[in-house]
């Protein structure tokens, strides 16, 4: 998977916010506040080759069931693909 680079993450006390650079910022007005899991498959994006190597990721750091993984690994990176900041 592969982070559009107009696109950087900065963390702020334990909170990684999402900002736009550069071309980016014409087309996405603002920032992204993500939560644990969120802010974990962003830092984690571009080591992993596919969605599901990232739900296993997510499985192996946090205390979640799988279904849950799932869904919001794939709900997280669809809504990201969808608005162009990543591509896989």
């Amino acid at each position: 998977m592969k982070i559009n680079p107009n696109y950087i993450a900065k963390t702020i006390v334990d909170e990684t916010v999402i900002v736009p650079t550069g071309k980016a910022v014409q087309y996405f007005n603002g920032l992204i506040s993500t939560n644990a899991v969120a802010g974990f498959i962003w830092k984690n994006m571009e080591e992993c080759e596919s969605p599901e190597e990232m739900v296993e990721r997510v499985l192996e750091t946090f205390e979640v069931d799988r279904k849950t993984a799932e869904a919001d690994v794939i709900g997280f990176l669809n809504t990201l693909k969808e608005v162009g900041m990543i591509e896989f």
